[in-house]
């Protein structure tokens, strides 16, 4: 999706790439020793740095917010709203590289609260599969780190970040934790085949459903304006029969974390178009509530709405096998 954010200058990638390359691992080595408040305030004055050189994404996390607050807030409730949006950026990216590598009795002090558990319980006891359906909302990555206690094998499906850079680190701490990984490329045929065997292996698959990557998602009504969404996740769970769970984890008031895991999505067998197409209406539904309640901490730096739906005749029908 990085392929629709704001356009950046070549220096200004040069310079992102070049900062990564030196950042990630001093951060690799610090993030685990120092305390977490300190980590937190570092984080924060980094991402101040960062906004004086990221100018076009900044105006269109705005546009975006404008959208979630409507027209009666003002302008600089919006302004601060953004910075917002970017310090928790920088948390989560600290939260992420010195969480994934300490022991989990450390990890689950930072754990403030567990909602809606049994409906994961449930769905992985029933055999036919569970898939924990997120968004780029609050921490998405500690899901599997918060799992290790449970001992459930969790498989993460994810399109690679185009910053080799970031990828590999976030791969790295992935692996550390004991997280499976699936690469997938949305444009590409039989894209779903890992996620199939994940499944029938009975692992926990975990992907994220508020980006259309390969512009053949269904236009929704989302806060009022038509957005477009993936149907892959819906078009996985009518295959397999899995259960759809949306599930965020997200900061508290108190910079602690949340896991919120909603009641299951069932995409029922019947006519294939309607039946996708309830699952996602459910979906976004549920979506809209958690970007309204948690909006500065919904991490999307393009402006979301920005585009026009094609017309129906024009827009493509789902390939089969396109099931993420």
């Amino acid at each position: 999706m990085q392929w629709k954010l704001a356009r950046r200058s070549h220096l200004v990638e040069r310079y992102h790439e070049w900062a990564m390359r030196r950042g990630f691992p001093f951060l690799l080595r610090v993030a685990p020793k120092m305390p977490r408040w300190t980590l937190r305030l570092c984080a924060r004055w980094t991402m101040r740095a960062v906004m004086v050189v990221y100018r076009h994404p900044q105006r269109a996390i705005e546009r975006n917010l404008r959208r979630i607050f409507g027209p009666a807030v003002s302008a600089a409730e919006i302004r601060r709203a953004r910075r917002q949006v970017i310090y928790h950026l920088g948390y989560y990216w600290a939260d992420l590289f010195r969480l994934c590598q300490l022991p989990y009795e450390e990890t689950k002090k930072e754990l403030a609260r567990v909602e809606g558990f049994e409906h994961l319980e449930e769905a992985v006891a029933s055999g036919k599969g569970a898939v924990l359906l997120t968004a780029h909302l609050g921490n998405w990555e500690l899901g599997g780190v918060f799992l290790r206690e449970k001992k459930l094998p969790v498989s993460v499906v994810y399109v690679p970040d185009q910053s080799p850079t970031a990828e590999a680190f976030r791969g790295q701490l992935r692996r550390g934790s004991e997280i499976h990984e699936i690469a997938i490329d949305p444009k590409a045929e039989l894209s779903s085949l890992p996620v199939l065997r994940a499944l029938k292996e009975g692992r926990i698959v975990a992907l994220q459903g508020d980006r259309d990557f390969n512009d053949r998602g269904e236009w929704v009504d989302f806060l009022g304006t038509p957005a477009p969404f993936p149907l892959g996740p819906f078009q996985l769970a009518r295959i397999t029969g899995a259960v759809l769970l949306p599930s965020f984890i997200v900061y508290d008031p108190e910079y602690r974390f949340e896991i919120h895991i909603g009641s299951p999505i069932r995409v029922d067998q019947g006519e294939r178009g309607e039946a996708i197409r309830r699952g996602l209406a459910e979906w976004v539904a549920v979506l809209e509530k958690a970007v309204r309640r948690w909006p500065t901490q919904w991490y999307t730096f393009y402006d979301f709405w920005g585009q026009e739906p094609r017309p129906a005749a024009e827009r493509p029908e789902p390939a089969r096998q396109e099931a993420v």
